[in-house]
């Protein structure tokens, strides 16, 4: 299990992790299953264009946005096992 601590966070949008020398972002999918109202808070390893772009909450935002469009494309990137530490 990957033990991170959030460095960034927008509510109800993201949080941007970091666990060693790996980055991370949790994005919040709404209404994720058909036909319900859940929520789910699914999380991806940051690439190497991720990381030039960590610090630049717009790239974030944006970031965030096309995992929600289509958290698919992003499934390879996928983190199923983390402890969000303080």
């Amino acid at each position: 299990m990957i033990e991170a601590k959030v460095v960034e966070s927008r509510q109800g949008d993201f949080n941007l992790l970091h666990s060693g020398s790996e980055w991370f972002i949790g994005v919040l999918i709404p209404n994720f299953y058909p036909n319900s109202h859940f929520d789910v808070s699914k999380i991806f390893i940051l690439d190497e264009n991720d990381l030039l772009h960590k610090d630049d909450y717009d790239y974030l935002i944006r970031l965030a946005e096309s995992v929600r469009k289509d958290w698919t494309r992003f499934s390879d990137r996928e983190v199923k096992n983390m402890k969000i530490v303080k």
